[in-house]
């Protein structure tokens, strides 16, 4: 069967990383509030803070596509049940991409409650992308649409375990 990606949030941020995925071929689906404006592969819209909106959304890629065997997910906050529904929906790998607060030195507890929230398949192999920022002369700043997509696409082809896209360190160089 052909290889069938999943991308949660792929019209904003993350929309050159779909560029990219629909170059790759393979079926490509992707979910959002407004998906079904997406001029590449799949979009199905809906709201991934309500837990039906989203199980419809997954429900609707995976029968017009088949399995998900690559997500990418990137969810504005983890205190939803997003995470785990995507989770028990794909047989690969998940990218869970994460912003720079889990890497915030005094909550070090962070990254392993993200991981915590995408639990719930034996057959998903859950990977990590942590969103930095940049530090240039005069000041930081943080990451480009450009920069992310990029460095999410580069994850996701190394397949790293974690991946962390700028830097998280110092910390209080963050902007």
């Amino acid at each position: 069967m052909t290889p069938h990606t999943l991308v949660v949030g792929g019209t904003g941020m993350l929309s050159g990383l779909c560029e990219a995925l629909a170059d790759d071929g393979g079926r490509l689906s992707i979910l959002s509030r407004h998906a079904s404006r997406t001029s590449v592969g799949d979009g199905f819209d809906c709201d991934y803070y309500d837990p039906a909106s989203f199980s419809a959304g997954l429900d609707a890629a995976v029968a017009r596509s088949g399995p998900i065997t690559l997500a990418v997910a990137w969810f504005h906050t983890l205190k939803i049940e997003a995470p785990r529904l995507l989770a028990m929906q794909v047989e690969g790998r998940l990218f869970q991409v994460l912003g720079s607060a889990v890497a915030d030195p005094s909550h070090p507890w962070r990254l392993e409650t993200a991981r915590e929230r995408a639990d719930g398949s034996p057959v998903c192999e859950l990977r990590q992308v942590v969103l930095g920022f940049k530090v240039e002369a005069g000041g930081s700043r943080w990451l480009t649409n450009r920069e992310i997509s990029d460095g999410v696409l580069d994850a996701v082809r190394t397949d790293r375990p974690l991946t962390i896209i700028g830097q998280t360190k110092p910390w209080s160089a963050k902007p």
